[in-house]
């Protein structure tokens, strides 16, 4: 009897350990490949991610060391880069109560007269318009419709960007003001789209007033280069 007990007991921990790392392990690896997955199709550059961790019971995630590779025919090897991104979450709900991105690294080129941002952004809106909607469930077998979350409130706090062009002979640094979201709502992807959108649009604002900046010095230096001959 003893003897079935402690094969029970060790049955029952092999077990618990088997389940600990599917839902601790698995799902961080699952959560990782699908945020590289998307972002990648959806930005048309390479997005990595070096590592997310997530705590089912204590409702929280972490992901770390987030890069987003820079274009063809860029300089820089990274447009944005951040440490970390920290989220409160309801898992069973899918309810995200918070997400914020503390100090991204910024990388603005100018190459021919567009940026590094413009390019993201063109391929951005493209995938936009050319995805068809999620699927819903109809109540037909095998069916399944795509979970619905909801991200109560989005931060991304100000930060400083570097603003290069060669062409130009600029170098200069940019701010990029705060972004707040409130109650976003949607599928994985349509979340994942509103966030970018707005995170891109804000830098490729800034980044085209110092796109001008850069011409009309360029332009008065001519001015007066011509009328020093």
């Amino acid at each position: 009897m003893k003897k079935a007990l402690g094969i029970l007991l060790v049955l029952a921990l092999v077990v618990g350990v088997v389940l600990w790392y599917f839902v601790s392990f698995k799902m961080d690896s699952m959560i990782e490949k699908t945020i590289e997955t998307h972002a990648s199709a959806s930005l048309g550059t390479m997005v990595t991610v070096g590592g997310v961790k997530s705590d089912i019971k204590g409702g929280s995630l972490s992901i770390s060391n987030i890069t987003i590779a820079n274009p063809p025919g860029f300089k820089n090897k990274n447009a944005f880069s951040l440490n970390d991104i920290e989220a409160a979450v309801d898992y069973a709900n899918f309810d995200i109560k918070r997400v914020v991105i503390n100090n991204p690294e910024i990388v603005v080129e100018e190459l021919g007269g567009k940026t590094n941002f413009d390019q993201i952004m063109a391929a951005l809106n493209e995938d936009g318009a050319s995805s068809e909607p999620e699927p819903a469930s109809d109540g037909a077998e095998g069916e399944k419709a795509e979970p619905i979350y909801v991200i109560r409130h989005f931060r991304m706090d100000e930060s400083r960007a570097s603003f290069e062009s060669e062409s130009l002979d600029r170098y200069s640094d940019l701010k990029v003001d705060a972004i707040e979201l409130n109650n976003i709502r949607g599928t994985r992807s349509e979340v994942g789209k509103i966030i970018a959108s707005e995170i891109v649009s804000e830098i490729t604002k800034e980044a085209a007033t110092e796109l001008l900046k850069a011409k009309a010095s360029e332009k008065i230096n001519d001015i007066f280069g011509k009328k020093k001959d």
